[in-house]
């Protein structure tokens, strides 16, 4: 059922241009013929100008599209046949069989947008209702228990949501009739059953040649359609308005959130635990200092568990427990307290046979300046540089003396300290090779 009887001429016939035409030559010609034949510069062959304009604006339309001149391009001698089928051999396309390319011309398939007879909506609906009622035969034919029709085209009042299940629908539609007319052999006439069976292989693949075709057609044809159809067109032009308009609201929104961040930054006030000095952040001084106490409260464990009576060292404080109870410890620790108390005694008689000696000097030193005093009387009249040297020989000899006195004393303690320390030493590394037995008995 072809909207119009008239023959098609080629889109690039009406542009006066050749098939390898650019898209800067495509439109140079389009607003070339234009002008040309615009309806206003032409009243007095005003019907002939519509139509020509038309045709015009129909065939730019279609080549300005890339994937619309692409498809035009592989179907144009379909296209300008309108019906003509160019299966091989006896198949022959039956009289119901819809003829989808003259639907792909906009100058003679529709007549304006409105819903009277013969307009875009009135074509196209009436097109895919009858497409559909192809499909429900094809399925009733194959044996399926029920079928969903397709959603209707609607009119030019129709709401986006019908418009929007109608598109859904046919964009990814898929036919379901056989193709039958299209097998190029009669299996009746096949001499054995492997002819018959090749024969059946080749008309299968006839058909699905012809159904991808089909599929492919019809949504090429809801391609074209839905570019010119307005109702789509305002769709998208509102849907791009709004979300232009969430770009701007979402951009303001971000503006003042970073506003807010910049205003909440000049205010902030930096927590203690957070300020850094010279020596660095108080979080990182806080922790050396708790590392520096573990540290010294562990040395000082280590130093609580090591017997100096014994001159050993224990893992635990169990084992130190258990030494400690132990007659072994009890007699070392005797013994060190009683070496310590002999190094005292020492000590004590090196002092005191020290300040003995201190006295002794002292009065000698008293009775030597008394014989100064007796011989300075004597020769007092020897003047005052005599009386003065007197005075330096006495208080030099007194400093030797006293020299004398400190390095004596020194002597004395040291030799004593070093004989006991060595004795006591003596007795403990003479004590210490059983010590081992005794704590593995504890």
């Amino acid at each position: 059922m072809p909207p119009s009887r008239h023959k098609m001429r080629c889109h690039y016939d009406v542009l006066e241009v050749s098939r390898d035409a650019t898209a800067a030559e495509l439109k140079k010609a389009y607003r070339k013929l234009a002008l040309e034949w615009h309806p206003d510069k032409n009243a007095h062959r005003h019907d002939e100008a519509e139509a020509r304009f038309k045709e015009v604006r129909g065939a730019y339309e279609t080549l300005s599209d890339a994937n619309e001149r692409a498809w035009y391009d592989s179907h144009r001698e379909a296209i300008l046949k309108a019906g003509a089928h160019a299966a091989g051999g006896e198949g022959a396309r039956p009289e119901d069989e819809i003829n989808l390319m003259p639907y792909f011309n906009a100058s003679s398939a529709f007549r304006g947008f409105d819903d009277a007879p013969g307009s875009f909506y009135d074509v196209y609906r009436k097109l895919f209702d009858a497409l559909d009622k192809q499909e429900q035969a094809a399925s009733l034919a194959a044996g399926k228990d029920s079928f969903t029709p397709a959603p209707t085209f609607g009119d030019a009042a129709s709401p986006w949501d019908v418009v929007r299940k109608f598109y859904a629908h046919w964009g990814l539609h898929a036919t379901m009739k056989t193709f039958a007319w299209a097998d190029e052999y009669n299996l009746a006439e096949a001499a054995n059953r492997k002819v018959r069976r090749l024969m059946d292989e080749e008309n299968k693949k006839l058909r699905r040649a012809e159904a991808r075709e089909f599929n492919d057609t019809v949504r090429q044809l809801i391609a074209f359609v839905r570019k010119r159809d307005k109702r789509y067109v305002k769709h998208q032009a509102e849907a791009a308005k709004l979300d232009k308009a969430k770009a701007l609201a979402a951009e303001r929104r971000r503006a003042e959130e970073k506003k807010a961040r910049v205003a909440a930054a000049t205010t902030f006030k930096e927590a203690d635990w957070t300020i850094q000095d010279e020596d660095g952040p108080q979080w990182m001084r806080d922790e050396l200092e708790a590392a520096e106490r573990a540290a010294a409260e562990k040395a000082a464990a280590a130093m609580d568990l090591y017997c100096p009576a014994c001159k050993k060292k224990f893992k635990s404080q169990k084992q130190w427990e258990n030494h400690e109870r132990s007659e072994r410890h009890r007699a070392a620790a005797m013994k060190l307290k009683e070496e310590m108390m002999e190094d005292e005694e020492v000590v004590r008689a090196a002092m005191e046979e020290a300040a003995a000696e201190e006295a002794m000097a002292a009065d000698a030193a008293d009775d030597s300046g008394g014989e100064s005093e007796e011989e300075g009387e004597e020769e007092e009249e020897g003047g005052a540089e005599g009386a003065g040297e007197g005075e330096e020989e006495e208080a030099s000899e007194e400093e030797e003396e006293d020299d004398d006195e400190d390095a004596m004393l020194a002597r004395m303690m040291g030799n004593a300290r070093v004989g006991k320390k060595s004795a006591a030493a003596a007795v403990v590394d003479e004590r210490a090779s059983s010590s081992d037995d005794d704590d593995d008995d504890d």
